[in-house]
């Protein structure tokens, strides 16, 4: 079975979609609230980075800074810098010309070909985009359920 790439496009479009409308809902007081775990702003930050990060094909390479300033996207670790609203908000811009770039660019044979980002990690192209895919689908769930805790209601479903 052959998945067709342009669903996998439209996938990461319509996820991204969710994202920019729960950005576009977050205030700048709520930017820098800490929720459990982690304030917003890493929150929203790590899950765009991994998921511009994951996105490419085969031969896709790791960019670590994307706005040239080292800001550790793990939540796992003490923050290192910060990063404001805008620069997420341009970084969202960025992600969604990165996706269009990549679908189109992309066979279907390369879709499910071998992967050389993470061989231990990803089986396939397919396998490594369906892992980002869910991955900052479930970070746009929290960050939409931080914001329905603080009173704002955020109609982010695109589908």
């Amino acid at each position: 079975m052959v998945i067709p790439v342009a669903e996998m496009k439209h996938g990461y479009q319509s996820t991204l979609t969710m994202f920019e409308s729960v950005l576009e809902t977050c205030t700048e007081e709520i930017w820098e609230t800490d929720f459990p775990g982690a304030p917003f702003w890493r929150e929203a930050y790590h899950a765009l980075f991994w998921m511009h990060n994951h996105l490419g094909p085969k031969d896709k390479t790791f960019h670590f800074q994307p706005f040239g300033v080292d800001v550790d996207p793990r939540l796992f670790t003490p923050p290192n810098n910060t990063c404001t609203l805008d620069e997420v908000r341009g970084y969202a811009a960025e992600t969604r010309a990165y996706i269009d770039a990549v679908f189109d660019g992309m066979t279907p044979q390369e879709l499910m070909g071998p992967d050389s980002y993470d061989e231990q990690k990803f089986r396939s192209v397919f396998h490594r985009l369906m892992y980002g895919l869910r991955h900052v689908q479930h970070h746009v769930g929290k960050l939409a359920a931080y914001l329905d805790a603080e009173g704002l209601d955020v109609d982010h479903w695109a589908g």
